[in-house]
């Protein structure tokens, strides 16, 4: 992980792991890995982020491409 963005370093391979199997991982998932301290409207206007509102599923997450490279 590089420079300015705080992300614990599961946090960041789940999320990786997600994007190269082309997934969505609900912020329910993520609360044990410390996703409460990230500021997730600071990476989606980075675009490091896509953030995703479903009312079956709750908040979803997945990088994008650029959040891929950065984090990966």
């Amino acid at each position: 992980m590089k420079g300015g963005i705080k992300m614990n370093d599961s946090l960041a391979r789940i999320l990786v792991s997600a994007k190269e199997m082309d997934k969505w991982v609900p912020v329910d998932y993520l609360i044990k890995y410390d996703i409460r301290n990230v500021d997730l409207l600071d990476l989606e206007d980075q675009g490091l982020l896509l953030v995703n509102r479903s009312k079956t599923n709750g908040l979803l997450l997945k990088l994008t491409l650029k959040g891929y490279h950065y984090f990966s």
